[in-house]
């Protein structure tokens, strides 16, 4: 009877040990479409393939009359600041009033917020990268027309990928965020990446009887190919 009770525990911890593998689809964990702020026609923008730092111009629309009204609102601030200091001067010797410096404060003010004003609007006629990453799609060609809001190129981050796994509601209780995981491809069928659940839904899809989990996996060589699918082997406790 006591040989029977030890070989139930140990078949019940082989079963508890035994990972948990499921098949999932590698995704980029920042991807992002990049859309003109403005209507103009494209003077540069990144090709296919680039790599770009985080707030690299990665497309700029032509801008030759907002650079102008830049150039002028900087010679007028220029010229307000002159005005008021000149009536600083004056006012402390007592020759100009005290709402004529006022008035000069101000017309200094409202040109500093003017500047500010077509700096910005300049400003809007190029496209910042919001991280670093590559070019994954060119969606639109120099000297091509745009509209506000439209998508010019698709930005993603392959340097770290998400696995992300539909597992049976069984295994909710299996799986915990910072459980390793090894990862397989079929191009690198020799090679074991390594991975950490990232996430796991707190529900069970009640359509598919399914257990959302996401893995990060990072991928600094750029080995692993965003948009493959992935062998996936959770190390359960």
């Amino acid at each position: 009877m006591k040989s029977f009770l030890m070989v139930l525990a140990l078949a019940a911890v082989a079963r508890c040990g035994e990972p948990i593998t499921c098949k999932g689809l590698l995704m980029p964990v920042e991807q992002a479409r990049m859309a003109s702020r403005a209507q103009g026609v494209i003077a540069a923008i990144k090709d296919d393939g680039d790599a770009v730092s985080k707030g690299d111009v990665v497309m700029e629309l032509e801008a030759a009359m907002e650079k102008l009204q830049v150039e002028q609102q900087k010679h007028v601030l220029t010229l307000r600041t002159f005005e008021w200091n000149s009536a600083e001067e004056l006012r402390k010797k007592n020759v100009v009033s005290q709402n004529e410096g006022e008035e000069k404060r101000m017309n200094l003010e409202v040109a500093k917020v003017q500047l500010a004003q077509t700096e910005q609007l300049l400003d809007r006629r190029r496209v910042y990268a919001p991280f670093a990453g590559h070019v994954a799609e060119q969606l639109r060609e120099v000297g091509e027309a745009v509209d506000e809001f439209v998508p010019v190129l698709v930005l993603v981050d392959i340097s770290r990928l998400r696995l992300e796994l539909f597992l049976p509601a069984s295994k909710i209780r299996d799986v915990k965020e910072g459980q390793p995981v090894s990862i397989r491809v079929a191009d690198l069928p020799e090679k074991v990446f390594q991975g950490t659940v990232e996430k796991v839904s707190p529900t069970v899809n009640a359509a598919s009887g399914e257990l959302k989990v996401r893995v990060l996996v990072p991928n600094p060589d750029r080995e692993l190919v965003a948009g493959t699918y992935a062998m996936a082997e959770i190390a359960t406790p």
